[in-house]
């Protein structure tokens, strides 16, 4: 279950990632991250996935954030840190809250909401909820697709 929670916020990640790259416009901005697992996010109250998790355990999302090239990773484009905590926990299932934000060039993008936690990756979809330098009005929200290898994918889409 470590592997696929780790994988949404990485999605989580990616998406704020992808939001802040985007500009203001006319029209809605749309694009896709990668975020990818930088290990140097470190255990909040010693919850360090070696058992189950409950209600009120946290972990911390820190994660590398590309462009993709293809079907592939492209350059690096900046980073994120937040954190994720188990809201409700089943067996199969549950719900946890996530708060991150992705450090772009020109600024940062602040991405926030619950989505769910389970045994395997599950789509869900986070608000971009503000930022900071030329994204100071940001809005709208990133999709989060978690991948295997502690990847997640991030398709943004940022609100005019």
């Amino acid at each position: 279950m470590r592997k696929y929670v780790v994988a949404l916020a990485l999605v989580v990640v990616s998406v704020a990632v992808w939001v802040a790259s985007a500009s203001a416009s006319a029209n809605p901005k749309v694009f896709s991250l990668l975020a990818v697992d930088n290990g140097k996010g470190q255990p909040f109250n010693g919850f360090m996935f070696d058992r189950a998790p409950r209600a009120g355990d946290q972990f911390p999302i820190s994660e590398d954030l590309y462009k993709w090239a293809g079907v592939k990773r492209g350059a690096k484009v900046g980073h994120d840190a937040g954190a994720a905590m188990f809201l409700t926990v089943t067996k199969t299932s549950g719900s946890m809250v996530f708060n991150v934000q992705a450090n772009l060039p020109g600024g940062t993008l602040i991405v926030s909401g619950i989505g769910p936690a389970t045994n395997g990756p599950a789509p869900f979809t986070l608000a971009v909820v503000g930022g900071t330098g030329k994204y100071a009005d940001a809005h709208g929200y990133v999709k989060v697709r978690g991948m295997s290898g502690n990847k997640t994918n991030l398709d943004f889409n940022l609100q005019p």
